[in-house]
């Protein structure tokens, strides 16, 4: 059952019982759906005095030198990013700016996140705004490659031990790397002192447990095993001669149900020895879990999305994948998918690994002036909260070479006010749209497309725009939501064809990601699509509202 549903069930019960609800009961969204029959994520959003502040959601990077994702964020400012909520795994834990940073930048903003996996029926998901740190990770410092000698031993310190009443923090997977010369059939002995072997959902051993000589494939693989120790030591035995490549890791991911792992992230209170909080979200009324890089099945992510309202929705636009992977547009029609059945998602743009690409959330905040750090932060939770955020792939800025420069993708083409007109008795009428910000001397035409649950429902090739809500027989609105995507384009592609309004109007999204006029070598593109080769040079700006919900 979606939440508007579930909200119109509640009051209907509630009225039949006889009690007396005072509108101060209500959430600001369950009195929207219950009495305007709109969900507007930008009901509160002052477009006058807005700033538009740039930010993702899943980004890799912001760690110190030497740690994995040792990425400045210097690097991500340089492109116009404000908002900082890097997020990581081995280990999944949130990533501070850091001093110097802050100090250099009195206006970066931050917020706790990491990307969390291995929970049991469930994919990736990201944490925005909360503590929760799962996952340990190290790589073995040392290399076989240079080394050539057998055995090969190294000890992994700063282990949690298991401890059955709380297993998964005591649950790790030991992953290797091997490889042999040519294709010789080839083992080698693993002996793991201070760890045992077991299954990673429940942490009971396989067998014994024991890995003591035990005999494995010469191929790359992993094992599961739960501490008994806080240093586990790992040693490999074989033939020098055959094997070229050895490398290892041990490293931790959520090893719970997924409703466990959520409720973690949501409302946990753990909290480490040194008094720090390393669950739970750091603002009630801001943040939430985001589901990273899905395609489906539907009926999973309704599951998921419907298990608590803070589960806030799913990547659409993720560089790896495109709008969905294979060339596919699997990920932008599963939110339309979701969006039909009545339940609010919202739809985040990443670049998840890569940097110098595509994918922005631009969050429309309060002004700043005389807000401290701590406030601005806060607002930034909740308009992830509530969705008054949009999705940006802005277009590549490139040398004369068809080298990425830049801002790269940084673009100031934006939505300048998206309402609902209502009559004079504060019946909802029309959603009004408009935007601005194009580089007019490289993108001197706009088109807006109005999206329902029947696909495109209106196109208009200006900068404002008006949809009419129907209502059906029974005086309903027609629509369940109405999103909103806005274009600004060059005249021409493919080094001087026409690019019409007619033209454009027949293309998908992921035609229009991959309009162009040169290919170049220093753009990687997405891995579905590019690897290994010159790709297309995006060269339209694209903007994603979130959706207007009906009831």
């Amino acid at each position: 059952m979606n939440r508007l549903k579930k909200y119109v069930l509640v009051l209907a019960a509630i009225l039949a019982a006889g009690t007396i609800l005072k509108r101060e009961a209500f959430c600001e969204e369950q009195e929207a759906a219950l009495k305007n029959e709109v969900l507007n994520p930008y009901e509160n959003v002052d477009w006058n005095t807005a700033e538009f502040i740039h930010s993702f959601s899943h980004q890799h990077g912001g760690r110190p030198p030497g740690e994995s994702y040792s990425i400045s964020p210097e690097i991500f400012w340089d492109m116009g990013f404000r908002h900082f909520p890097f997020s990581n795994y081995y280990p999944s834990s949130p990533a501070p700016l850091p001093e110097k940073f802050r100090e250099e930048h009195p206006g970066a903003l931050w917020a706790p996140n990491a990307e969390h996996h291995s929970a049991s029926g469930i994919g990736h998901f990201n944490t925005l705004d909360s503590y929760y740190a799962t996952g340990y990770g190290e790589s073995a410092r040392t290399s076989y490659r240079s080394k050539r000698t057998s055995p090969v031993e190294y000890e992994f310190p700063g282990l949690k031990i298991f401890d059955p009443e709380e297993p998964g923090p005591g649950i790790y997977i030991l992953g290797m790397y091997i490889g042999t010369e040519g294709n010789k059939e080839l083992s080698l002995d693993i002996t793991v002192e201070g760890a045992k072997e077991c299954n990673r959902k429940t942490g009971q051993l396989v067998g014994d447990g024991i890995l003591k000589n035990r005999k494995i494939p010469a191929k790359s693989q992993s094992l599961y095993i739960r501490a008994e120790s806080e240093t586990v030591k790992i040693r490999f035995d074989f033939d020098p001669e055959g094997i070229r490549r050895l490398s290892f890791f041990i490293r931790q991911g959520v090893n719970r149900p997924w409703q466990d792992a959520l409720k973690a992230a949501l409302d946990g209170t753990r909290k480490d020895a040194d008094g720090n909080p390393v669950e739970g979200l750091r603002f009630p009324d801001g943040g939430g879990i985001t589901l990273n890089h899905t395609a489906g099945p539907l009926d999973f992510i309704l599951e998921r999305l419907n298990f608590d309202p803070r589960v806030l929705g799913i990547e659409v636009w993720n560089q790896h994948f495109a709008f969905g992977g294979k060339g596919s547009l699997g990920f932008y029609k599963l939110w339309d998918d979701v969006l039909k059945t009545g339940t609010r998602c919202f739809g985040f743009f990443v670049r998840d690994h890569f940097i110098y690409e595509r994918g922005r959330n631009v969050l429309l905040l309060p002004p700043s002036e005389g807000l401290s750090i701590e406030e601005r932060e806060h607002n930034a939770a909740r308009a992830y909260r509530n969705g008054a955020f949009y999705g940006l792939l802005g277009a590549l800025a490139v040398d004369e070479n068809g080298q990425k420069k830049a801002p790269y993708d940084y673009s100031e083409f934006r939505f300048t006010g998206i309402s609902v007109k209502r009559d004079s008795n504060g019946t909802p009428q029309s959603v009004e749209v408009s935007v601005a910000g194009a580089d007019s001397s490289k993108r001197p035409n706009t088109q807006i497309r109005f999206i329902t649950e029947k696909g495109i429902s209106l196109i208009e090739n200006k900068a404002d725009a008006s949809f009419k809500l129907e209502r059906d027989s029974e005086g309903k609105i027609a629509s369940k939501y109405v999103r909103i995507e806005a274009f600004a384009y060059p005249s021409t592609h493919l080094k001087g064809e026409p690019l019409t309004a007619e033209a454009l109007a027949k293309m998908d999204v992921l035609e229009i990601s991959r309009l162009h006029d040169i290919l170049g070598g220093g753009y990687g593109g997405t891995v579905d699509f590019d690897r290994g080769k010159e790709a297309p040079i995006p060269i339209v700006d694209m903007i994603f509202s979130q959706p207007v919900m009906f009831r």
